[in-house]
């Protein structure tokens, strides 16, 4: 594993357990699913699925506000000296897997 694949699982490690803590998440699930960083570890790419998907504005919004923070209790939960600038985006790959399946059971009602 290189280090850039082992920062990005501490980070997403790290951001997973600092989230459930800080971000107020009544209404919704939020999950860290994967962390790209940079070669120069400078900037993290953090995707995160949200269900229900109705609420992925309000979620992207309170991780955006609370990103200084969120960035100062991983430092201190993970003692990494610099946190890479946090990027949040949707995964929307756990979206694309409903619609392929959801797709193969179409075709698999069709065949029989």
């Amino acid at each position: 594993m290189s280090r850039v694949e082992q920062f990005n699982d501490i980070i997403k490690n790290g951001l997973a357990e600092v989230i459930i803590g800080e971000v107020e998440a009544p209404n919704f699930l939020i999950t860290v699913s994967r962390v790209d960083c940079s070669a120069d570890l400078a900037i993290a790419r953090v995707f995160v699925s949200i269900l229900p998907e109705n609420f992925s504005g309000t979620a992207l919004k309170k991780l955006r506000n609370k990103s200084g923070v969120l960035v100062k209790l991983l430092k201190n939960k993970t003692k990494i000296i610099k946190v890479p600038r946090l990027i949040w985006l949707i995964d929307e790959d756990l979206k694309k897997m409903a619609e392929f399946d959801k797709t193969m059971e179409e075709i698999k009602e069709d065949n029989f």
